[in-house]
Parts: structure tokens; sequence; C-alpha cells
């Protein structure tokens, strides 16, 4: 076997440490540079992500907890204006004729849900007089 001759072995290990010295330096010097820059980005790109969806999480929280505020005090006002009024008194609608109201609020509710679905307004063709068929 000609490889293994003892006469051509040490130039074949010279340039095979040759070949993968300049490959190892380009490398080193030329792509991992591009590489190294492209994942301090990405790092730098994640931790703006972060901090801008804390900053977002804060905020949000912040408003629920304002509208919870909010929404609890006029409740209350809400409550202490009808407690204080004698005609929103639960006695007064006891002694009125509220199944009427009921019954025209139940019926409003089904015609609501059977004709205001927008798959089943979708589904019917309406035309116009002024188009002709």
């Amino acid at each position: 076997m000609p490889q293994l001759d003892r006469i051509i072995i040490f130039s074949q290990i010279f340039w095979l440490f040759t070949i993968f010295i300049l490959f190892y330096t380009t490398i080193t010097h030329f792509f991992l540079p591009k590489f190294l820059i492209s994942l301090k980005a990405r790092k730098l790109i994640l931790k703006i992500n972060s901090e801008k969806s804390f900053f977002i999480l804060n905020k949000s929280s912040e408003n629920k907890i304002e509208l919870l505020a909010t929404t609890v005090k006029n409740l209350s006002t809400t409550k202490k204006i009808l407690n204080s009024n004698s005609g929103f008194s639960i006695s007064n609608f006891n002694s009125t004729k509220t199944n009427k109201v009921d019954e025209l609020i139940g019926n409003i509710a089904k015609d609501n849900i059977l004709f205001c679905n927008f798959q089943i307004l979708d589904s019917i063709n309406i035309y116009s007089k002024l188009i002709k068929k």
C-alpha cells in the first residue's frame, strides 16, 4: 500500500495538519464572528422583548386594579342612591305587576337569539326592489 509507505507518511501528516490549521483559522476568523454577532443580537432582542412584555403586564394589572376600584366605588354609590330613594324599595316591586315585564323580557331575549344570529342572517338572501332578478 503506497499510503503507508514510510517515505511519504511525513509529507501526508504535514499537509494534514496544514490544511486543518488553515481551515480552523478561516472558520474562527471569518465565520465565527458573524455567528457570534447574530447570537448577541438575538439575546439583546429577547431581553428587550421580555422587558417590554413585563412593562405591559404591569400596566395591565394596574389598569385592572384601577378598574376594579372604580367599579366597586360606582356600585357602592349606586347602592346608596337606590337605598336612599324610597321609590326603589323592594316592597314597591312586590306590589307591582312584574309578570308582564318578565314575559316581555323573555320574548325579547328569545327573539334576539332566534333572529339576530349572524349565521342565520347571512344565509338569508335579501333583495332590493330596485334590483331586478
